[in-house]
């Protein structure tokens, strides 16, 4: 990790006083001596050249400039002073400052062109034995120049021919609270270690090297994912009766967020290109780890809140999912902006008041955008749609199969091979067809009517049941009927009443046909399964065949159900029964040749 500069604050007095007491004296060299003993401070001599009185120094005031945060982020204030840092490989080198007062973009561009120029050199793979940077003075200013360490020059002329890296500014000497020649000193030490580091990391060797650590933790990350998947049996509940009021299925994959986030994070920061995206990868995943467990926990309990109302009749008639799911909403935007604020190192608060203040302003500009944002979300949350469903909307003409999902609208491509395109939002807001459950169930209804002429319905006599017997599929069962109504007639020595079921010639043709549709092999026995009487009309006694077919494609279920009906239509005559249909041109041109024919019948008779 690169070395970052700390602050001195220079000693305005000698280490011991000239007026001192003996004693005194004394306690100052024994502090001395103690302050020389410190490895601590006796590197930070060695490595900036100064004293023992500034090191220590140095040491004290480092943990609090830490703690503001002056080596951790970006940019930043410190009282009247506005900072940036300067980075080379996403790591921060140093940060440098400028007044309140001056315009942010001035200190923007000074950044940006010192890491212009660091990641020049780097480009230019310039060995760090063969340069360095130096302080030195230029037009009366204190400034980094980085050049060749053979040459020791200062002249105005020379420095022209290196690179000028930065002036040490008064605003750099009072952010970090030293004098600029000392900070000059440092600030070439921390610049010259930052380019010795990135030489390194890419080199050959360095690469090789970093890629063998980061195959080493990608195999430790698939063999935790491994085992966490192995060992699910044992941690999820089998029984979901026996799940605990806490439990979520979804908390294991949290386990797995936990394994590849810190894992990326440390194989990312080990390259130069990616340090800033594995940095930031291994500082969050405390944080979205926490959020995703918090979220399921909540999720969890909401869940047993609805599943509670929706049991107790009493709060059936309000609308507690509605509520809960606005809830969903509220806490994954919470959770979201909780990691936005841990990312960018800014307080929770002001994302909230800033994502307040521009909510108004971008629901105005991107109405939209936003309703289709959030149409998405719930028809992808709901599942209420998908690539490939059949869905049929009348409103908008739409008949067909999904092709596309998109911010904006839904794409059918209707039957007939035209294209309707569906706003999202009206996905939500209008009602619709969808049948994929249909076709994920394995079955589809048929339900059909037959109209019946009223005046072909009529009661069995033994010669209609001696006929029906012969039938199939209800043949056994007519022999019965009619063996008891044989013996019910010679032992009273009459006909038994007309009241029995198998008696008119619309329950046999009822019975039939259920034991015709339970003989078919592409008709579903499931609980819907019936032949039922409708209320009967103008246009005679509706039969309705109400069964599911075991073949959904729409052709082979048309072929299925007019096969049925094609059956359906060829026996009723067999049952002495007619099909209702309204007189036709055919009918009445048959009726008048019928008449005419009987009156000149009459007429060659008389």
């Amino acid at each position: 990790m690169i070395t970052t500069i700390a602050p001195i604050v220079m000693a305005e007095s000698p280490i011991i006083s000239p007026n001192s007491s003996p004693s005194s004296q004394q306690t100052q060299e024994s502090q001395v001596q103690r302050i020389h003993r410190n490895p601590e401070i006796q590197a930070l001599m060695q490595k900036f050249d100064i004293s023992g009185k500034e090191a220590q120094q140095l040491l004290t005031k480092e943990q609090e400039l830490y703690d503001l945060g002056l080596f951790s982020l970006s940019s930043g204030k410190l009282g009247n002073l506005q900072y940036r840092a300067v980075k080379l490989d996403g790591r921060i080198v140093l940060p440098i400052a400028a007044n309140i007062e001056e315009n942010p973009n001035v200190l923007q561009l000074r950044v940006k062109r010192i890491e212009n120029t660091l990641n020049e050199i780097v480009r230019r793979n310039l060995n760090p034995n063969e340069i360095g940077v130096f302080p030195s003075i230029l037009n009366q200013e204190t400034v980094l120049v980085i050049s060749p360490k053979s040459k020791s020059s200062n002249s105005d002329s020379e420095l022209q021919q290196r690179w000028l890296l930065m002036t040490i500014t008064a605003a750099d000497s009072r952010l970090y609270g030293i004098p600029i020649p000392m900070l000059a000193k440092i600030g070439s030490k921390v610049v010259d270690e930052a380019l010795e580091k990135a030489w390194k990391s890419r080199q050959p060797q360095s690469i090789l090297q970093q890629s063998i650590i980061s195959l080493g933790i990608l195999i430790l990350m698939i063999t935790a994912s491994w085992l966490l998947l192995a060992s699910q049996k044992y941690l999820v509940p089998r029984q979901k009766n026996k799940k605990s009021i806490f439990w979520n299925r979804k908390l294991l994959l949290v386990g797995h967020a936990v394994i590849w986030f810190p894992g990326m994070g440390f194989i990312l920061r080990g390259f130069p290109d990616s340090y800033e995206i594995g940095r930031w990868l291994l500082d969050n995943t405390v944080t979205i780890s926490t959020s995703i467990i918090s979220f399921l926990i909540i999720s969890r309990i909401l869940d047993i809140i609805v599943k509670f109302s929706e049991s107790q009749e009493k709060l059936k008639s309000i609308p507690i999912r509605v509520f809960v799911q606005l809830f969903y909403i509220l806490i994954a935007i919470l959770f979201i902006l909780i990691i936005v604020s841990k990312s960018i190192n800014q307080p929770l608060t002001n994302i909230m008041a800033a994502v307040g203040a521009g909510s108004a302003i971008l629901m105005i500009i991107f109405k939209d955008s936003i309703m289709g944002f959030t149409a998405g979300l719930q028809l992808a949350a709901n599942r209420m749609i998908a690539l490939g469903d059949w869905i049929e909307m009348p409103k908008y003409g739409a008949d067909g199969f999904i092709d596309e999902v998109n911010l904006f609208t839904v794409k059918v491509l209707n039957w007939d091979n035209t294209i309707t395109s569906i706003p999202t939002y009206a996905l939500i807001s209008d009602s619709f067809k969808n049948w994929r459950i249909m076709f994920e169930s394995g079955v589809r209804k048929i339900q059909r009517a037959v109209y019946i002429d009223m005046t072909s319905i009529k009661f069995c006599d033994p010669e209609m049941l001696e006929r029906f017997s012969k039938m199939d599929y209800i043949g056994e069962e007519i022999k019965e009927q009619s063996q008891r109504i044989k013996q019910d007639s010679i032992h009273k020595n009459k006909l038994p009443p007309v009241d029995e079921k198998w008696l008119s010639n619309i329950s046999v043709f009822r019975a039939y046909m259920m034991a015709y549709l339970q003989a078919h092999p592409k008709v579903s026995p499931g609980p819907y399964f019936l032949v039922r009487q409708l209320h009967p009309t103008e246009h005679g006694l509706p039969i309705e065949v109400y069964v599911y077919c075991t073949d959904t494609a729409w052709a082979r279920y048309e072929e299925v159900q007019s096969t049925i009906f094609d059956h359906m239509f060829c026996i009723l005559p067999q049952f002495d029964l007619r099909v209702f249909q309204s007189p036709s041109s055919y009918d009445f041109t048959t009726l008048g040749m019928r008449q005419k024919s009987e009156v000149n019948h009459h007429k060659k008779g008389g």
